[in-house]
């Protein structure tokens, strides 16, 4: 004879009230590891690198993989194109939901104005809810580092804060031609219209993005 079991071989109330209780608390603490897990994970893949970071909302790196994108499809809302056109790419990151903008930039080149102003009306729509936007040439070189100084200097910033925000190695890898473009773009911006006669960004006016 089991002392354990009741009249009709039911547990005591008392005991069925535990068990129900203990049951409980195991389904909940599995429900809050489930979350925890689920937001590491998150973070792990949604912070932006740091390599990579130019101020907060903008990236710049080499021409990115599919897994590439997808790990920063979190956050990253707009992909920017300034090597060779690539379907594929454009492809992904579509399926990601990720806004695409392909301007055509000779290695050793500087955006036009025309270009810098299309590509601050696209900076202005998927950064201000806090996303981000991926910019890439072939290889984190001189074209993404001249174009992420345009977008600084278009913002207001000076020459001095745009040094402090670009690492080292990218600023030595822009060349005479693009500090020209960047020079004249300054000039642009700060002599409104004392600008040099041919500057070809004359017309330009801070574009806050």
């Amino acid at each position: 004879m089991n002392p354990a079991i009741g009249a009709g071989g039911r547990l005591p109330g008392r005991v069925l009230a535990c068990r129900c209780a203990l049951a409980l608390a195991l389904v909940l603490l599995l429900g809050l590891a489930k979350i925890l897990i689920a937001q590491q994970a998150i973070n792990a893949v949604t912070v932006p690198p740091p390599d990579r970071v130019v101020t907060p909302g903008l990236l710049i790196g080499t021409a990115p993989t599919d897994t590439d994108l997808e790990e920063l499809a979190a956050e990253v809302r707009g992909v920017v194109n300034l090597a060779a056109p690539s379907v594929a790419e454009q492809v992904t990151a579509a399926s990601l939901h990720q806004a695409y903008l392909y301007l055509a930039v000779p290695p050793g080149a500087a955006l036009t104005w025309a270009q810098l102003r299309e590509l601050a009306g696209f900076m202005r729509r998927h950064t201000e809810r806090g996303g981000w936007v991926y910019l890439h040439d072939d290889v984190a070189g001189s074209r993404a580092v001249t174009t992420a100084a345009m977008l600084l200097l278009l913002r207001g910033q000076t020459p001095a804060a745009v040094s402090a925000e670009i690492t080292q190695p990218g600023l030595q890898s822009v060349d005479e031609h693009q500090r020209l473009a960047l020079e004249r773009l300054w000039s642009a911006l700060h002599q409104a219209g004392r600008s040099p006669a041919g500057n070809p960004y004359a017309a330009a006016r801070i574009e806050p993005w």
